[in-house]
């Protein structure tokens, strides 16, 4: 598969939604130690930062999330439940927090062909070795980066609520994306 372009900043510098839906398809990558990771990008969730009690943004910056309130394209990357690294891509407008949780992937190289290997948020930070030490990397120039990929066909995005957030269900909030019929979407 090719794995097109890198995105540029203004991929990122729109509404946290509709960079969410955008993901889709799109590859990670990450060029690291152990050689070239990549995957195609199959399930997303958007935080929209005070807006969104769910994010790590809703009551401002602090060291942990002043990432978020920063420059879009760059990596927010969080340590969960003693056991877990996810990634975030900061996308917003300027002015406003938000990230995007990388939640599930297709495998496409250097992880294996298992197609239920990156099957959730955790899984994929396992993947691709990252840790809270990737937070700031900026996604447009760094080892660490998105490139264009396939867009995926608006018949075949799923949209529901968040995950894990029950508020997401209760108010209707559809922010999290997936690609119908994936292996790598979670469950």
């Amino acid at each position: 598969m090719r794995l097109g372009r890198r995105l540029p900043r203004s991929f990122y510098a729109r509404p946290t939604l509709v960079v969410a839906r955008d993901l889709l398809g799109r590859v990670l990558v990450y060029d690291g130690p152990h050689g070239r990771r990549a995957a195609r990008l199959v399930e997303v969730e958007a935080y929209l930062g005070r807006l969104d009690p769910a994010s790590h943004a809703f009551r401002g910056p602090t060291a942990r999330t002043t990432v978020m309130f920063g420059r879009p394209g760059v990596a927010y990357v969080y340590f969960i439940y003693g056991n877990h690294h996810c990634m975030n891509v900061v996308a917003h407008r300027p002015g406003v927090a938000g990230a995007v949780l990388l939640r599930g992937a297709e495998p496409l190289e250097g992880l294996g062909d298992d197609p239920r290997a990156l099957a959730g948020p955790g899984r994929l930070g396992r993947a691709f070795s990252l840790t809270i030490a990737h937070t700031g990397w900026d996604l447009v120039r760094s080892p660490l980066h998105l490139r264009a990929g396939a867009p995926v066909s608006p018949r075949d995005v799923l949209r529901s609520a968040r995950i894990g957030i029950a508020e997401s269900v209760t108010s209707g909030k559809l922010w999290r994306f997936a690609v119908r019929g994936s292996s790598g979407v979670t469950r």
